[in-house]
């Protein structure tokens, strides 16, 4: 898959690939919250996107798969056989691998399309928790679900 996020995150991907492990798809994710708090703006936007992030984070449950998932905005690329989740600069160039979730632990990954500036995007690990994050709408967001899709058919 090119284009988009995914062409920069494929050369960072490249290097932590295991053998016969293929790239597929990449997205960048944002904590739950982030979008409304940015509109909201200064103290009180920082506030509310603090708190949105904090019950979702609560949601995830303590010592389940999704609380496991890192915090911050990250950079989520898709394999054969893993997300990956690495962190990037402000610019938005990839940093380093913060987590990795082999395919067997993820059931779902599903799009919630939004009106506002950003869509809802959900993990579902089979231990039953699931992590929300949100995706810019410029987000190739349908294709990194689609792809997620496939490759955990053919898994």
């Amino acid at each position: 898959m090119v284009g988009g996020y995914a062409d920069k995150l494929q050369q960072k991907v490249g290097g932590v690939l295991g053998p016969g492990e293929a790239f597929a798809a990449a997205v960048r994710t944002m904590p739950r919250g982030t979008t409304m708090g940015t509109a909201v703006g200064g103290l009180i936007g920082e506030a509310v996107a603090g708190r949105q992030a904090s019950k979702a984070q609560a949601a995830a449950g303590e010592g389940s798969l999704a609380a496991s998932w890192p915090t911050g905005n990250a950079a989520v690329g898709l394999t054969g056989q893993r997300i990956l989740v690495f962190n990037y600069t402000a610019m938005g160039k990839p940093k380093d691998l913060v987590g990795e979730f082999p395919l067997d632990q993820v059931q779902a990954v599903e799009l919630e399309k939004k009106k506002m500036t950003a869509n809802a995007l959900h993990v579902q690990f089979v231990d039953g928790s699931a992590v929300q994050l949100e995706c810019a709408k410029m987000e190739k967001t349908a294709d990194f679900v689609e792809a997620f899709r496939r490759v955990k058919a053919e898994a």
